[in-house]
């Protein structure tokens, strides 16, 4: 079977065109692909456990660790028992992921920092 993939640059070609081309800003896409990871973990891994489902998250501080972010809070507000694990100190989070890490502390999802 083969499956289509894109490579790096033209992912990155993709994210110009969706800001520049088509006006959807970063954050929606984080929000997006963030919600979706969530619908399909919860489908496919806990939607038919019996206890309350635990999960935990491993995230970077870029954009892809935004999306987890995301997903963590979106499985949080389904009632999934979430701790999400950072990578890096907060100090190394690009804007647009930081700004999801500070909704989860809002929210006072545990989070886990590196001990450095």
């Amino acid at each position: 079977m083969n499956i289509p993939f894109i490579t790096t640059s033209q992912m990155i070609e993709v994210d110009r065109l969706m800001v520049e081309k088509y006006k959807i800003t970063l954050i929606q896409m984080m929000e997006n692909a963030g919600r979706n990871l969530s619908i399909l973990a919860y489908d496919k891994f806990l939607k038919d456990l019996n206890d309350v489902a635990n999960v935990i998250i491993l995230c970077g501080t870029g954009r892809h660790g935004g999306g987890a972010l995301v997903c963590a809070r979106y499985l949080y507000n389904r009632g999934v028992n979430v701790v999400v694990y950072i990578t890096k100190n907060i100090s190394g989070f690009h804007t647009v992921p930081a700004h999801q890490l500070r909704i989860l502390q809002n929210l006072k999802i545990k989070i886990i920092f590196p001990e450095y």
